[in-house]
């Protein structure tokens, strides 16, 4: 996972080499669980995937199987963001929401997430302002749509 252009304000979803970002938070943390993870744009063609490292720890690579970064997960469900060349992007921590707060590697919040009746996630800015949303998918993953509720992406395992 990785929190790329987090201070860019985006209107809608955009692909990112490890996941879906919205609002340039990408969602792979909830999605990317102890297995392998693949991640498909809107016509379905692939973009990367997430796999498990070490313990508490995911890696992503690009469609051309190139490491990305990382994310380490501790115990608590908090998540920490490298990049591939090791530098701290950013966390996540578990909100009272069912989902996650993320901030920037300076501390500042930039969206949250909430689960959602679809087995999936409703994502928002720091402003509070509804981003896109994640559902469940019979794929094992999610499948990922933007504010106006076009699908944007999937990821199965």
């Amino acid at each position: 996972m990785s929190i790329r252009s987090v201070s860019a304000a985006l209107a809608g979803l955009c692909l990112v080499t490890a996941g879906i970002s919205i609002a340039g938070i990408s969602i792979a943390p909830e999605t990317a669980r102890a297995e392998s993870t693949r991640y498909y744009d809107a016509r379905g063609r692939y973009t990367g995937s997430s796999r498990p490292g070490a313990a508490g720890s995911t890696r992503h690579y690009d469609r051309q199987g190139r490491y990305t970064g990382s994310t380490r997960t501790d115990s608590a469900g908090r998540s920490r963001y490298y990049d591939a060349r090791g530098q701290y992007e950013g966390t996540s921590r578990p909100n009272s929401r069912g989902g996650s707060d993320f901030y920037n590697a300076r501390g500042q919040r930039e969206g949250s997430s909430r689960a959602n009746s679809r087995g999936g996630y409703d994502y928002y800015d720091a402003q509070g302002r509804f981003q896109g949303s994640s559902r469940a998918n019979s794929r094992g993953g999610h499948d990922f749509y933007d504010a106006q509720g076009r699908r944007q992406g999937s990821s199965r395992r």
